[in-house]
């Protein structure tokens, strides 16, 4: 079993807690899940940089890159910077994220956020748009063609 694969059977079994515990109903009253969405594509287009930063505490090859950073300050410095968009990773078992870390980001910045995450159920897609993302990232090897669509 390769990372990839231990990271998606991980996520399975978290979807399926977070299902339970915190419905799509719960999702669609929170304040984001109603917000327009910033368009990444006309950020990009309309750039000077053309750049997407991260925001990124760990990873599996690299323990600690920000287990301390505050998301705030770094979103907010990212956006002083000229970022078009920012990637936040939300998982928190192999990357050390959160949702909470998107939601802060939002609250920080006025740009276009894309949830980083092993998207694996339409629940996912719920969480995103309830937690402030505007784009998410798909990772196809994940994915049958029909999840994709």
């Amino acid at each position: 079993m390769n990372i990839l694969d231990k990271i998606a059977a991980r996520k399975k079994e978290e979807v399926e807690m977070l299902k339970e515990e915190v419905p799509v109903e719960t999702l669609q009253m929170l304040p984001h899940f109603k917000r327009k969405c910033f368009s990444l594509k006309e950020n990009l287009k309309n750039s000077k940089t053309g750049i997407i930063s991260e925001f990124k505490r760990r990873s599996p090859s690299h323990p600690e890159i920000n287990l301390g950073a505050d998301v705030a300050e770094v979103t907010k410095a990212y956006e002083a910077a000229g970022a078009s968009g920012i990637s936040v990773l939300t998982d928190e078992d192999f990357f050390g994220g959160s949702l909470d870390d998107l939601a802060v980001a939002r609250e920080t910045v006025q740009l276009p956020l894309l949830r980083k995450d092993f998207i694996i159920d339409e629940y996912q897609l719920y969480e995103a748009k309830a937690m402030g993302a505007d784009v998410i990232l798909l990772i196809a090897a994940l994915l049958k063609p029909k999840q994709i669509e």
